[in-house]
């Protein structure tokens, strides 16, 4: 068996190579940029909105990682679709042309939108994605669903913490600075995983998901006044103090996805994230895949800490 993974260089991605390595999988990478990847590994440079760089990668591959994707809680509709749709189009495409018939999809837990309550959210839960990105990802969901004969595994992450992660990054430059503000009282629960994890979950699912099936994955749930403390305890700083209620930061994060398109510091989706309440069940994961979360909330934080550049 020989694995295609798209977006093999990305957060994910990497780690996902590493474990198929260590699973001892023949694996190829589809990628962009080819400088991150190590000489020993077989790697195809090319462009998911290229359906002929889809369909040479695809030249004796058994099973295909459909990890790639433009992951952004802001930005311009038609870019994010064309890789996340278009490029997801490219890759069914070229999977039907050369026969393949088993597709393993990272998706995100963003399609359920955040309906902050703390009522249990699983597979069978509204779908309601709530911004461009999410809503890209749940069509991928749907275009690769299409194909019948397709064996198609679908795992949706909430927000993933790990080091050198995007979110990871933006949370402790801000605690390190003094600029961390709770959106609200800090009590709202989230759901966090692992890049590890989701790693682990995508392999689980293409040794255990014999019919094709969604599955949660998530490592712990926390308060966000928990997360934030135990950020604040590792690097020996104060922790975050000042409080905004959501209602009023609405408003500029809106304005500063406008103004601040190269890098907004505040945006609708993160205060979606870090300002109300969700609970993700990845108990069909657990009991279907035998998956089992390696991270919990210490360990997260000292794994970013400790290993962020």
């Amino acid at each position: 068996m020989k694995i295609l993974i798209t977006g093999g260089t990305g957060f994910i991605g990497s780690y996902l190579v590493k474990e198929l390595i260590k699973h001892n999988y023949r694996i190829k990478i589809f990628t962009r940029d080819g400088t991150k990847i190590s000489h020993h590994i077989d790697t195809i440079i090319g462009d998911l909105t290229t359906y002929e760089d889809c369909l040479n990668a695809m030249d004796d591959i058994d099973v295909v990682f459909h990890n790639a994707a433009y992951a952004t809680d802001y930005g311009k509709k038609k870019i994010i679709n064309n890789i996340n749709i278009n490029g997801t189009k490219n890759i069914l495409k070229a999977c039907e042309m050369r026969g393949i018939n088993r597709i393993i999809y990272t998706s995100t837990a963003g399609v359920y939108g955040f309906p902050n309550n703390l009522k249990e959210i699983n597979e069978k839960s509204k779908i309601q994605p709530y911004n461009i990105y999410h809503k890209s990802k749940y069509e991928g969901e749907k275009i690769l669903s299409k194909n019948k004969k397709i064996i198609l595994s679908i795992v949706r992450p909430p927000l993933v913490l790990g080091a050198n992660g995007k979110g990871s990054k933006i949370i402790i430059d801000k605690i390190l600075n003094g600029k961390m503000i709770y959106i609200g009282s800090g009590n709202q629960y989230i759901p966090i995983v692992h890049p590890f994890d989701v790693a682990q979950c995508l392999i689980l699912a293409l040794e255990h998901d014999k019919i094709g099936e969604t599955f949660n994955v998530v490592s712990f749930h926390c308060r966000i006044k928990d997360l934030f403390n135990e950020i604040s305890k590792q690097l020996k700083v104060r922790a975050p103090a000042k409080k905004m209620p959501y209602f009023l930061a609405y408003l500029p994060a809106y304005v500063n996805e406008k103004i601040n398109i190269n890098g907004p510091s505040l945006t609708r989706f993160r205060l979606k994230s870090l300002g109300t309440s969700r609970i993700i069940s990845c108990d069909k994961a657990i009991k279907k895949l035998k998956y089992k979360p390696k991270f919990n909330l210490e360990k997260t934080v000292r794994d970013i800490i400790k290993n962020t550049k």
